[in-house]
């Protein structure tokens, strides 16, 4: 007979893993997006997230992947809402995070990971309106394709059916 604690337990530690799961991957891909984005912008091979804002050769960018788990936490409320009404809140949603991330990081690291103090309609740097409204689309396409793509594919490889905690 299993005991309700070990179910408990279980139940925790599967959230515990792909909650780290979905942090890593989604900072890798963070990465990519914000590298080539840049890349893109500058016209030169510009290395995002970690490599450019503290010189750490790790190719991650944190705010990516905490924005994804808040997402996730939100899909079954998101997922059969209009598009007018998910692209707005997941914009107030995302450009919280990445503002109080930016925040956060200035007071505990010292400096900024990203500053948008040029240009405009900034919030003291943190936050602007161009990647506030990018930041918006892509957290719709996170939603409705790139996570439930990424899902299955964790589901079918990382989790078990019957452990898979979301």
């Amino acid at each position: 007979m299993i005991k309700f604690d070990s179910i408990i337990s279980e139940k925790i530690f599967n959230i515990i893993k792909a909650g780290l799961f979905y942090f890593l991957i989604y900072g890798l891909i963070g990465w990519l997006i914000d590298s080539i984005f840049d890349s893109l912008v500058f016209g030169y091979l510009v290395l995002g997230g970690m490599f450019r804002s503290f010189l750490l050769p790790i190719p991650f960018a944190p705010i990516y992947g905490f924005g994804a788990l808040v997402l996730i936490s939100f899909k079954k409320i998101f997922w059969n809402k209009s598009p007018w009404i998910i692209l707005p809140t997941v914009g107030v949603i995302i450009n919280t995070i990445e503002y109080f991330g930016g925040v956060l990081t200035l007071l505990v690291l010292g400096r900024r990971a990203w500053d948008y103090s040029g240009s405009f309609a900034n919030l003291h740097g943190h936050i602007n309106l161009l990647h506030g409204i990018l930041w918006m689309f892509l957290g719709y396409a996170f939603i409705k394709i790139i996570h439930p793509h990424v899902e299955k594919i964790a589901q079918k490889y990382i989790f078990s059916q019957s452990t898979a905690p979301f």
